[in-house]
């Protein structure tokens, strides 16, 4: 009987053994075509990066021995067809200039986040894995493809028309297409409760992002982490506008992009639903579905923060102006504004945005309705009852993506309120928020400077 049984599993791996064999004939075709236009970088970030990216990234995959085993080279050839569809140093040139750009910032942010090169693939090509030396000399490499902001005529003289065809009503999308995806737009997102701002200058771009209540309540309550089914963030991107003085504000209006959290719904996309609409025409973004993959790559560092980029303002740290918490919240400067101005910041709409470098501030400019229903017509006065509010922040580094500025602590909350007898001005600072007073002369100036601050272009 044992002799029986041992004849059998002799059998039993001869087979395997010859299937084993048999499989090896049976391969993917995995082929190195022709280099048409690769990479040029100092040799030092070159060499990071073959050594790092070009096994999968490029037409230059080298195998290792059991890389080209079978079952494993199956595998392997999937994962490099999957890489090079993303980004292939091999085809470098068929890339303009920005998208050059936008690859590189994409691939230090994965590997700043160690989601590239996979551990996994890393565990088996050791030589592959980014040290931290690594990761700042593609820094440094970095920082010098940051444009400095300058004043450009050029892209002044277009945001100046898409503005006059945006408060008359010309050009501007009726009936909005739904996307690639099937996702439809949401007119609403302009009048969203601000979450945050992001200044990209790698990308030359201001941008603004929103919430609805569902993603306005989760930061209040601070459950963003994950964020709650139903919650929709729309992020704004505009062209960034440096005038003669060196403030940056918000120029032409690029596109707008959506996040939609369903955890069942998009469950094969991470949780979230993705669309993009571009222009003053708002054009979908993209031609297929498969644009969602290219969204799911880019936000994939961020898995520890549900998959979202945006800092959403921390409400329990200092005080911040975005949402107004309970009333027994008292570091919150609106909260307590609030009580006296009976102006409830939970209605406060973004009109613009701006950015100071020197000395290293972010601004954002407010209104209720009745400011907001005169600042996007174009209105060169406001009407009495409207309310405008410059807020302030210290301009802080932004840990989730290199080269980019996001709100710090808040420095000064501006307020200009006009009424038929006039304009009223009110300036708050300082670690409490006391109440500042200043001379005429400054007081007037400073209404002068909001109130001539039009509003940023928004479909």
């Amino acid at each position: 009987m044992l002799s029986f049984i041992t004849k059998k599993w002799h059998a039993a791996l001869a087979v395997g053994a010859l299937a084993a064999v048999g499989l090896q004939f049976v391969r993917p075709a995995l082929d190195n075509p022709p280099v048409t236009g690769d990479l040029t970088a100092p040799d030092h970030v070159e060499e990071i990066l073959r050594r790092a990216c070009y096994d999968c990234h490029s037409n230059e995959t080298r195998l290792t021995w059991f890389d080209q085993i079978s079952p494993a080279i199956w595998l392997v050839a999937a994962d490099v067809k999957s890489a090079r569809s993303v980004l292939n140093f091999s085809y470098w040139e068929q890339l303009s200039m920005d998208q050059r750009k936008a690859k590189l910032f994409e691939g230090l942010n994965q590997a700043t986040f160690e989601t590239m090169p996979p551990a996994k693939y890393t565990a088996l090509h050791p030589s592959a894995k980014l040290t931290a030396n690594d990761i700042a000399v593609l820094k440094n490499y970095l920082a010098t493809l940051i444009p400095k902001p300058v004043p450009n005529a050029e892209k002044t003289a277009t945001g100046d028309v898409q503005y006059v065809a945006w408060t008359h009503a010309i050009g501007s999308a009726k009936d909005v297409r739904p996307s690639a995806n099937d996702l439809v737009f949401m007119p609403e997102y302009k009048d969203w409760a601000p979450i945050s701002i992001t200044d990209r200058p790698d990308q030359g771009a201001m941008k603004v992002i929103t919430g609805n209540d569902v993603a306005v309540k989760a930061v209040r309550d601070r459950q963003t982490n994950p964020w709650p089914d139903g919650a929709v963030l729309a992020k704004m991107q505009f062209e960034a506008l440096t005038d003669a003085h060196g403030t940056t504000r918000t120029g032409e209006f690029k596109q707008v992009a959506f996040m939609i959290k369903d955890s069942k719904k998009y469950a094969s996309t991470q949780g979230w639903g993705y669309a993009r609409w571009k222009g003053l025409q708002l054009e979908p973004g993209d031609k297929d579905p498969s644009f969602t993959m290219e969204c799911v790559n880019c936000h994939a560092p961020m898995h520890d923060y549900d998959f979202v980029f945006t800092n959403a303002i921390d409400l329990s740290a200092k005080p911040q102006p975005f949402i107004k918490p309970a009333r027994s919240d008292t570091r919150n400067v609106l909260g307590s504004l609030t009580e006296s101005t009976q102006f409830d910041s939970r209605d406060w709409k973004v009109m613009a945005a701006f950015v100071e470098r020197t000395p290293n501030t972010m601004s954002m400019l407010f209104g209720n309705d009745a400011a907001v229903k005169a600042g996007r017509a174009g209105h060169a006065h406001y009407p009495p009852g409207a309310v405008l509010s410059f807020v302030t922040w210290k301009s802080q580094e932004d840990d989730h993506w290199f080269g980019a500025y996001i709100p710090g602590g808040v420095q000064s909350v501006e307020r200009v309120t006009f009424s038929t007898a006039g304009v009223n001005y009110d300036r708050f600072e300082g670690s409490a928020f006391e109440k500042r007073t200043a001379d005429p002369a400054t007081e007037m100036k400073r209404i002068s400077y909001i109130a001539d601050q039009r509003a940023s272009v928004m479909p």
